[in-house]
């Protein structure tokens, strides 16, 4: 049966030694962290998507710089490309707002590495690379492999 497909984006988010992430319970009783982002609407961009979503999920105002990674998730209802960015904090304090209530975010913050220990976090580039190679210019886009997600 071939699904329909959604185009998403993300934004990986830094700032003294910490990555901006929400969490969400999974199906299973657990919790997952993850950049902000979200599905495109019919009338933006990857790069609004990234800025409208971030603010809407933290209260936090970002400008995207590059691609880092692009995602490929095979979901219970549709198959999902999502394409992360690093992005610079323009303004804003971290909250977790009423969008982010309503999606079913249960926290939102700034987590350094070592916050990360134990913790299942997405994109996997966040637990695979130093944070300043990633972030660095000389990084190279990523096409991370297919993997299934429970969303």
């Amino acid at each position: 049966m071939k699904k329909p497909h959604r185009i998403a984006a993300g934004g990986l988010v830094f700032r003294d030694e910490a990555v901006l992430l929400v969490r969400y319970r999974n199906g299973s009783g657990g919790t997952y962290l993850v950049g902000p982002g979200g599905a495109l609407e019919d009338d933006e961009n990857v790069v609004q998507a990234i800025v409208r979503e971030t603010f809407e999920e933290t209260s936090v105002t970002v400008q995207t710089k590059r691609v880092a990674a692009i995602e490929d998730l095979m979901c219970p209802r549709f198959k999902m490309i999502k394409v992360w960015m690093i992005c610079d904090v323009v303004a804003g304090e971290v909250r977790r707002t009423k969008g982010a209530e309503a999606e079913g975010i249960i926290q939102v913050g700034w987590f350094t590495r070592a916050q990360l220990a134990g913790e299942v976090v997405f994109p996997s580039p966040l637990r695979q690379y130093d944070w300043r190679t990633l972030c660095g210019e000389t990084w190279q886009v990523l096409c991370l492999p297919c993997r299934n997600a429970d969303f």
